[in-house]
């Protein structure tokens, strides 16, 4: 299963549960709810998106498939952004 790497020049910063994502090389930025923050932060270049979502299933009260289909768009959209590799 595929394996994510952050973008070594995005800048991040958690406000009140919330994570603002600063690509500066597009000048893009990207805020995430809670639940992608979580995500986010356990994207460490080692870990599948399955693993992950196993993870988060135990955090958070929400059917895998609702989950997993979450987290693709999340992941779709966070790599059109260029926030993850």
């Amino acid at each position: 299963m595929r394996v994510l790497i952050k973008n070594q020049d995005v800048i991040w910063r958690e406000v009140d549960g919330e994570t603002v994502l600063l690509n500066p090389v597009t000048g893009r930025y990207f805020g995430l709810n809670k639940v992608a923050c979580s995500f986010w932060n356990k994207v460490d270049g080692k870990t599948t998106i399955d693993e992950i979502i196993d993870q988060m299933l135990e955090e958070y009260e929400v059917e895998r498939e609702v989950l997993a289909r979450d987290i693709e768009e999340l992941v779709n959209t966070l790599t059109r952004f260029e926030l993850l590799l």
